[in-house]
């Protein structure tokens, strides 16, 4: 019976090596500070099956961060969110500046993000442990996270790491899904889980 059982389940890929979905994203910090620059962030949607992203969030937590947008404490010298003219036209819809101010979470929405676009945006951004001092590098970024909600309901997270990448002081890659099974691997376990129990059946029969 034991036999039978692995039989099915291997037959159903269940016991296979998990097989991940398409949507991934890559982005990378420049190697100086944000501060007064609009192509500080950039983020690339490396999807291979067309998922589109519909929103991005960096969390400024891990580092002690947050988001300068305007003159008003805990940052008086700041710089606004402000879309990059080299950015690909990804229907980019940044919160207002004032609402933003002093968070140190940042959430872009997209209506039109699509496979292969990058968005290049830039924003000040400081420590909260030296409010206006000289800004986060490239490098502070390091631990920071970052994550992309796809079209097909996906979430994904990653962490900033060191760079070798010229011109640029950390970089973050998103491929590893969350775990959450996908509706294809829960059917294929459904099935298995019927067929352990029209064998459990069929041996209480003889």
């Amino acid at each position: 019976m034991k036999k039978n059982v692995l039989a099915i389940l291997i037959g159903l890929g269940v016991l296979s090596s998990p097989v991940f979905a398409s949507p991934a994203a890559s982005g990378l910090i420049i190697s100086g500070t944000t501060f007064d620059t609009n192509d500080a962030f950039r983020f690339t949607n490396n999807s291979t099956s067309g998922e589109t992203i519909l929103s991005l969030t960096w969390n400024l937590t891990a580092i002690g961060g947050f988001f300068d947008t305007t003159s008003i404490a805990p940052g008086a010298s700041s710089t606004p969110l402000a879309l990059s003219s080299s950015s690909s036209a990804v229907g980019a819809i940044f919160p207002d500046n004032a609402a933003q101010n002093g968070l140190q979470t940042l959430t872009i929405n997209f209506t039109d993000f699509n496979p292969g676009e990058t968005l290049i945006f830039g924003v000040d951004t400081d420590f909260l442990s030296c409010l206006d001092c000289a800004g986060i590098n490239g490098n502070g970024f390091i631990n920071a996270t970052a994550t992309a909600i796809f079209s097909d309901g996906q979430a994904r997270i990653g962490t900033y790491t060191a760079t070798s990448a010229q011109g640029f002081g950390s970089e973050v890659s998103i491929t590893t899904p969350t775990a959450i099974p996908e509706p294809g691997s829960m059917a294929l376990l459904g099935l298995g889980l019927a067929g352990l129990g029209a064998i459990r059946r069929k041996g209480t029969r003889k």
